[in-house]
């Protein structure tokens, strides 16, 4: 049974999800918080009081460790920030059982905010296989390497560290090509770089519609994921993976500790060390080597 909002203003989603949860969920056994949640959880908790059944949160990922941490949206001494600080500890606090994406996303949320580390699973993602399958795909790259990044452009993922490797390529290698689709928060400096360090083998692409999206990893040769040797970078595995593996093409991001829980280097999942461009290049000529035919 599902509870949905489409009011407006925060006061308008709680009445208009206390109504709904009064009219369907009065057999139900458990409420699932599904992200982004966190600011629901109180209310939540509250409507599971009596009668009493289980709560469960989808926590994902940490509001304070995204805004504050990694895309330092907020200072550290902003009040905002101990405001998001306080509803994931709330969150934690007030949930029977937790979901994260990874184990390493498991220990940070017990060690940060007080959870029970019993009380929290790790479920790995998924993708939409009805979207994202093997299929044959016109190549986009012609008699190129075409190399593809996707997503909104946050530190995370590390783009600068991709756009040193395509400098580096372009000097030694020309048959490389980038294509970096999307936007985001870090899109302008991206761009500002790629003129500083005079790429001529790469290709700005503003977003498309997410259907979209499996044949234009379909037509690549190799995609990345994500460089960035942030905190959070090191425990997460990127979304973009497991689409990228169900499409069938191989995916070069960085070797951290939550891909190696998940996944083993193979000829479709390539590592390398993070927050480096020399190893990113590294490693796609090492590919461009054992795939002469994606020329």
């Amino acid at each position: 049974m599902e509870c949905h909002t489409g009011a407006r203003g925060l006061f308008g989603k709680l009445s208009e999800l206390v109504g709904c949860y009064r009219k369907k969920c009065g057999a139900c056994d458990a409420v699932l918080v599904t992200f982004p949640g966190t600011h629901l959880m109180p209310l939540a908790w509250v409507l599971t009081r009596f009668p009493r059944k289980t709560l469960m949160y989808d926590a994902f990922i940490s509001l304070h460790d995204t805004l504050v941490v990694d895309r330092k949206l907020l200072s550290r001494w902003n009040p905002a920030a101990w405001m998001v600080f306080v509803l994931d500890w709330l969150a934690c606090r007030m949930a029977d059982n937790i979901f994260t994406d990874t184990e390493a996303h498991r220990t940070y949320f017990a060690k940060t905010f007080g959870a029970d580390v019993g009380c929290i699973r790790a479920v790995a993602l998924g993708t939409r296989d009805d979207l994202f399958y093997p299929k044959t795909t016109p190549r986009r790259g012609g008699n190129f390497l075409e190399v593809f990044f996707y997503g909104t452009f946050i530190p995370l993922h590390g783009i600068e560290h991709i756009l040193k490797a395509a400098k580096i390529l372009q000097d030694k290698e020309k048959t490389v090509h980038f294509t970096l689709l999307g936007k985001g928060q870090t899109e302008q400096a991206m761009r500002a770089l790629a003129t500083e360090l005079q790429v001529q083998n790469v290709t700005f692409k503003n977003p498309v519609a997410y259907e979209e999206l499996p044949d234009w990893i379909r037509g690549s040769d190799l995609c990345l994921g994500i460089f960035s040797t942030s905190e959070k970078a090191l425990r997460v595995v990127p979304h973009k993976v497991y689409d990228v593996i169900a499409c069938g093409v191989p995916i070069l991001t960085a070797r951290t500790p939550a891909m190696k829980e998940q996944f083993s280097e193979s000829d479709k999942i390539l590592l390398c060390d993070a927050g480096s461009g020399e190893a990113i290049a590294e490693a796609i000529e090492s590919f461009l080597a054992s795939h002469p035919s994606s020329r």
